[in-house]
């Protein structure tokens, strides 16, 4: 796509138009010899054309109001409309030197629209067979309950006719990840089987659609698969990307046996695709940007083809991740890595950066980063980095990934407190006066309940974070996620205490260390407030804070702009209070 057209580009050859559509469109698909699919955001039963008309009638109004009688009213960063996401399909031929464009079909026609999340419609939510005869999409399911529910379902559908056919009805929990075998006879898919709970394990099912059966695999598997990619070429295997101790792993799962190998090392892969019998993908590691890579799943061995960055970082200092394990909450195990400053020297002392991930059912990986979270920024400050996956972490079992729920208070804290006094007894380099945390959305709840029951950091960065957890409830667009942590509805008697015993506002005559906030206008999972709050808090208590209000950014910061603005005043707030002189000018 560019500029609202659809191209085709042969790799030899000149770019020709394929078509033009009336509105936006993406993930497209298509299947030899003439099937087109993509996505496109219509209003109720319409084409592209009349969705088009009346999206322009609309700006004809006399007023702006958009009203609202259900749930959700916004999701992210968007409003709702009266648009919602729709699977098309259409056929194309090419005659001579153009393409004739059929008329499309929305294959989710009559039937009650999905709405927006779906949260963001990519490929991986919906599959077409190689045959081009079906599709297979990821649909939530209306109704009045959307916004606490996650119950999110896999339709069938053939892709001459909006004939939809629900394959999961009998699991209330999020499905996701379609994929077709090459023969068309199985579609596999990923299966959380809790209701209301987003970060529940993933199960692999696959229906055959000969006999009408679905099973599922692998059940004793203790790891949740991220996304389903891929069939082999046989159909014996199903190739998943999993979370296992800090990577972003690649297995391999048989479809008689359900045994799940894994085919990578450390590191992290991404947007993998077939490419004959292997496997071509994108892998990474700390201090190595994503690069090409072709694996090979009998042999395990992996092969470069690309170093596209190599001259671009020839002067940039990448340090890697250094493991380390210690004892944290509940007696378990816990892991954590430490990236060590650009110029080191152990008899020096330096000052540390705790780095928090979010979440909190996600972590540290070794992967490059690509946002304000990438270590080596910090690292090449001057500063010692340390991440830890702390209890509610993916990749180190359910139960560990479960252990949070209710306790977002105790384990991580108690994880990251014990975690520092572990490095700061065993590497003496570290300065223990000289230490800052920061951390976003969980990563920043966490900062702001560091600032109600620690006094050790010198000073704090949250991006996105929460003060408020009952007001979480009450502003967030998503309601499964506090109702499932922290078991049930804030004015309910039984659980208010759950909510209030993990409240950083509940504490705030306790807050006293300078603290930066930064938040974006349009994150409407965590909307502003939850910012400004604590910001007033601090001021009025006659503390150093800064707030850094982006107007034009959700929850995540994205623009090249911001983000090289979102680096000048991190690091220079965590300089300043750290006593430390930074290698290089920061922009002005």
């Amino acid at each position: 796509m560019y500029n609202g057209t659809l191209y085709q580009l042969p790799l030899d050859g000149k770019a020709s138009v394929v078509f033009t559509p009336p509105v936006d469109i993406s993930s497209v698909v298509f299947r030899k010899p003439s099937l087109l699919t993509f996505i496109a955001s219509v209003h109720p039963n319409t084409t592209l054309a009349e969705s088009r008309e009346l999206k322009q009638a609309a700006k004809c109004r006399r007023d702006s109001a958009q009203v609202y009688t259900n749930l959700w009213v916004r999701h992210w960063d968007k409003w709702m409309t009266l648009e919602k996401p729709s699977l098309f399909a259409v056929q194309i031929v090419r005659k001579e030197d153009k393409w004739l464009v059929g008329t499309e079909i929305n294959l989710l026609q009559d039937m009650p629209l999905c709405e927006d999340p779906l949260v963001r419609w990519s490929v991986e939510k919906y599959a077409v067979d190689p045959q081009g005869r079906q599709a297979a999409f990821v649909v939530r399911r209306p109704g009045h309950d959307m916004a606490w529910s996650t119950d999110v379902d896999i339709y069938r559908t053939p892709t001459n006719a909006s004939h939809p056919q629900l394959l999961t009805g009998n699991v209330n929990g999020t499905a996701s990840s379609p994929a077709f075998s090459d023969d068309g006879r199985y579609l596999a898919w990923l299966q959380m089987e809790t209701p209301g709970y987003e970060a529940d394990i993933n199960r692999i099912y696959f229906h055959d659609q000969s006999t009408g059966k679905t099973t599922s695999i692998a059940r004793d598997w203790d790891l949740s698969p991220q996304s389903l990619l891929l069939w082999s070429v046989n159909g014996t295997h199903l190739f998943v990307v999993v979370a296992d101790r800090g990577d972003t792993a690649v297995y391999s799962i048989a479809i008689n046996s359900g045994n799940c190998l894994r085919l990578t090392g450390q590191g992290s892969a991404s947007v993998i695709k077939r490419a004959g019998n292997k496997l071509a993908l994108l892998f990474s590691d700390q201090d190595k940007c994503s690069d090409v890579h072709i694996l090979n799943p009998d042999t395990h061995k992996m092969q470069q083809l690309t170093n596209i960055n190599h001259d671009a970082l020839q002067n940039v200092y990448l340090g890697p991740a250094e493991d380390f394990w210690f004892t944290g909450a509940h007696g378990d195990r816990v892991h954590g890595w430490l990236t060590k400053p650009r110029a080191f020297d152990p008899k020096n002392k330096y000052p540390l950066a705790l780095i928090i991930h979010g979440g909190p059912q996600q972590a540290n990986s070794h992967a490059f980063s690509y946002s304000q979270w990438n270590p080596n920024m910090y690292a090449s400050a001057g500063f010692v980095v340390v991440q830890i996956n702390f209890h509610g972490s993916p990749g180190y079992g359910q139960n560990f990934t479960d252990s949070i729920q209710n306790h977002w208070g105790s384990y991580p804290l108690e994880d990251l407190m014990v975690g520092l006094d572990y490095l700061l007894t065993n590497n003496t380099f570290i300065d223990s006066a000289r230490m800052i945390a920061m951390g976003a959305s969980f990563g920043g709840y966490m900062v702001n309940w560091i600032n109600a029951n620690s006094r050790r950091f010198n000073a704090l960065v949250a991006h996105d974070g929460m003060f408020s957890v009952p007001m979480f409830w009450y502003t967030t667009d998503e309601l499964w996620f506090p109702e499932h942590e922290f078991g049930g509805l804030p004015y309910d008697l039984a659980a208010r205490p759950n909510y209030n015993q993990i409240d950083p506002e509940h504490f705030a005559a306790n807050f006293s260390t300078p603290t930066l906030f930064i938040h974006g206008a349009n994150d409407f999972r965590l909307p502003v407030e939850q910012s400004l709050a604590p910001f007033t808090l601090l001021r009025r208590k006659g503390i150093a804070a800064k707030l850094v209000y982006f107007p034009d950014e959700n929850h995540w910061t994205s623009s090249t702009g911001n983000s090289i603005r979102w680096y000048t005043e991190v690091l220079s707030w965590i300089a300043h209070f750290t006593n430390t002189t930074l290698p290089y000018e920061l922009p002005n």
